[in-house]
């Protein structure tokens, strides 16, 4: 056979032949596979009720080495949910029939093993089966994987799901590459948004600083932050807070981009302005009072942002969200800075309002 000549050791030289063995049994290069721990092997007479099983099919299996296997007792070993659909193996190979199979296996001490199993039935010279032999792997590594990254999939869903999340993919280049969710929320076709003409659903008051936004993140590749209206199926424009960060390869170049779009609490429509009115009772605007320490510490809660969030939409530091939040703290941040903290919090979907009798309030825009 071809395989013969792959196991025979080659002399070192014409000159000292007897220095090599003439060649090398299988049973060791079968010890070498099998130490690996992932693989046996067994063979069985095509009547017979017993099978003869190698050392690595024992370790698979954690049977008692000195123990006979019955073929019976192999097939009890099938997983109770697996019973029906893997349970007729050797019933095939008597007939003639080779398998291929995956299932799991409960050992002895109760532990579960995935295994795939092949087998094949080698021919007699009258043509029926005279010989049965197989192999076994124990591929429960791969399944564990496998239902890892099912698992990871399925919180990212779930989390998607519950904060009504639209989920986009990017190539490197920041070509729109994945993004069914945004289809289905502007109504865009995939041709619609190649290149730059997923903009065109941006309200176009909002879309040079959004362009802008996102070629500086994918030409520096840093994460990406903005916030736009997005004009929907429905005919209305809503306001989505978009991040994303790129996913790099082991060179440092960018592999994708990933991220989502928040809708933004508080700013689910866009509503023309409106007029001021001219009364104290319930007038918003920037010529309002500085924003209390509980009109901070309100509003944010209001907009549902942590401390570390509101900082970076202020483009302040944290200290300074801690500041303002606090009533008694003798040092109190530049005016400019105060203005950058309200208008986050306003575009949050929080209203600074004066109530019936001129006191600070607080609403929903």
């Amino acid at each position: 056979m071809p395989t013969r000549s792959l196991m025979r050791v080659r002399p070192l030289s014409e000159d000292a032949p007897s220095l090599a063995p003439r060649g090398l049994s299988s049973r060791h290069f079968l010890k070498l596979v099998e130490d690996t721990g992932e693989v046996g092997f067994w063979s069985a007479g095509p009547r017979g009720d017993r099978l003869e099983a190698s050392v690595g099919l024992i370790r698979i299996l954690g049977l008692d080495p000195a123990a006979e296997i019955a073929i019976d007792a192999l097939l009890d070993m099938i997983h109770p949910e697996d019973q029906s659909a893997h349970g007729d193996q050797f019933a095939l190979l008597r007939s003639g029939q080779p398998v291929t199979r995956e299932f799991r296996v409960v050992r002895p001490d109760r532990t579960q093993r995935w295994v795939r199993h092949r087998a094949e039935v080698l021919l007699g010279p009258d043509g029926k089966p005279a010989q049965a032999m197989g192999v076994m792997f124990d591929v429960t590594d791969c399944y564990d994987a496998m239902r890892a990254v099912r698992q990871r999939h399925d919180r990212l869903n779930a989390l998607v799901a519950a904060t009504a999340a639209v989920f986009w993919i990017n190539g490197p280049d920041g070509e729109p590459r994945e993004m069914p969710q945004w289809q289905a929320l502007t109504g865009q076709s995939h041709a619609d948004m190649a290149g730059e003409g997923w903009l065109d659903a941006v309200h176009p008051d909002d879309r040079a600083r959004t362009a802008a936004a996102w070629m500086t993140a994918v030409a520096h590749a840093a994460p990406y932050n903005t916030d736009y209206r997005l004009l929907c199926a429905d005919g209305v424009y809503r306001w989505f807070n978009a991040r994303g960060a790129p996913m790099m390869n082991r060179d440092g170049s960018v592999r994708e981009w990933v991220g989502v779009c928040l809708s933004v609490p508080g700013r689910n429509r866009y509503v023309p302005s409106r007029p001021e009115p001219a009364s104290a009772a319930g007038r918003v605007g920037p010529d309002l009072p500085n924003p209390t320490a509980a009109q901070v510490r309100a509003a944010r809660g209001m907009a549902c942002l942590s401390k570390e969030e509101l900082a970076k939409r202020a483009n302040v530091s944290i200290s300074t969200v801690v500041r303002l939040e606090d009533g008694n703290s003798a040092v109190r941040p530049r005016p400019e800075t105060v203005t950058a903290v309200r208008r986050a919090l306003e575009q949050s979907g929080v209203a600074f309002v004066l109530d019936a009798e001129g006191r600070p309030a607080l609403r929903e825009a």
